[in-house]
């Protein structure tokens, strides 16, 4: 590759980057006047319907495997 050519693409990779950042720090920038937004979420592992699947699920693989099929040793 020509150190040129490969010069020319670094430039143009570093402005590209220079330019991405400079949109970037302009979005955070407040013009004036307050913006509030509150956000509430949940994490999975606080729904009762998983805990309750869950359990279901521990108890179905703990029977099954504690089964013998109900076949008597006589």
């Amino acid at each position: 590759m020509n150190p040129l050519n490969r010069w020319s693409q670094a430039a143009w990779a570093t402005l590209a980057a220079m330019l991405w950042s400079l949109v970037a720090f302009a979005q955070t920038q407040q013009t004036g006047g307050t913006v509030t937004t509150t956000t509430t979420t949940e994490v999975w592992y606080g729904q009762w319907w998983i805990w309750a699947l869950g359990v279901a699920v521990f108890l179905i693989i703990v029977i099954a495997l504690t089964n013998r099929g109900g076949r008597s040793s006589v």
